[in-house]
């Protein structure tokens, strides 16, 4: 019996369609969209604001960067073709956005925010892929 619970649980979450992704304000989807494109087309303006002031990230190496830290390595990067995102997920909690995909080989965590009335990183950590 608690199989079969367990199994109609299952169906039934892979039936309803999630409701999170109903949940993304277009400007910020339209956000994370812009900020990926600055990181593959190494821009640095465009990836500046959409980056919070505070921003750290925790590279794959294991290295946390500061914003300064990160501009100053994304010029040194070469220009990349857009990937597809594969597994997003994306939980809004108000003004506070946890998102998580993999692009490329890597898993990708990121934060944002509401701030000024636009949406910013302020937190992000990246991790290889394990084949």
């Amino acid at each position: 019996m608690k199989h079969r619970a367990m199994l109609s649980a299952v169906l039934l979450a892979c039936a309803v369609p999630l409701p999170y992704r109903a949940q993304v304000p277009q400007d910020l989807r339209a956000a994370m969209q812009a900020r990926l494109e600055a990181v593959w087309k190494k821009d640095g303006a465009a990836w500046g604001r959409l980056t919070a002031d505070e921003f750290t990230v925790v590279v794959p190496e294991g290295t946390l960067q500061t914003k300064p830290d990160r501009l100053a390595a994304l010029k040194t990067e070469k220009p990349e073709p857009p990937h597809e995102v594969q597994r997003e997920q994306i939980h809004v909690y108000g003004d506070t956005v946890v998102r998580r995909f993999v692009d490329g080989n890597e898993w990708v965590l990121e934060i944002w925010v509401r701030q000024s009335a636009a949406w910013r990183v302020v937190v992000a950590q990246v991790n290889f892929v394990k084949p």
